[in-house]
């Protein structure tokens, strides 16, 4: 059987991998559906599909049990979204999502939704928060690999740079 794991993974942390690695203990196969793929290069979203997909390779590396898609928002309704991640992700039996939302997008499509487990202290929120402050623990809540990609893209300065635009960082900090 094949699941349907859905998140944006902005970025990909330590949390959404071990939820893969759950997944994967369960089902033949997992998709990983990517998100607000029309979203980009806002502090919410400040990584673009491409650089996520790349996250989730580098850190999967050759793991031919994970396919991948991206499905774009619709910025409308919910049952609209549903045929979306239908008619852009390979098939699927199952879907797992702790999100209301995709849950009554998906159910509208008699799609099955479960809960995936919760791993405390991971959420990409901090990650962007830790970046943003330039605060280096944001590395620890990211695999290496990942960690090395946003590096190498330039990460941690956008992510700067959209906090500032947004006005989103703590100034506290």
């Amino acid at each position: 059987m094949r699941a349907l794991f859905i998140g944006r993974f902005q970025p990909l942390h330590w949390g959404h991998v071990k939820v893969v690695e759950w997944l994967l203990t369960h089902y033949e196969e997992v998709v990983v559906a990517i998100g607000s793929a029309d979203k980009a290069l806002t502090f919410d979203n400040p990584f673009t599909p491409g650089e996520r997909l790349e996250m989730f390779r580098r850190h999967f590396a050759g793991n031919c049990r994970l396919l991948f898609c991206t499905v774009p928002d619709t910025n409308g309704p919910a049952s609209l979204w549903g045929a979306y991640v239908k008619h852009w992700c390979p098939p699927y039996h199952i879907a797992y999502s702790n999100n209301p939302w995709v849950a009554a997008a998906l159910g509208h499509w008699n799609v099955e939704v479960r809960s995936h487990p919760i791993y405390p202290g991971f959420s990409a929120t901090a990650v962007r928060q830790a970046m943003a402050q330039g605060d280096e623990k944001w590395r620890e809540m990211v695999p290496p690999a990942v960690a090395k990609y946003i590096e190498e893209i330039g990460g941690v300065a956008r992510v700067q740079q959209l906090a500032k635009t947004s006005k989103k960082v703590d100034s506290a900090h």
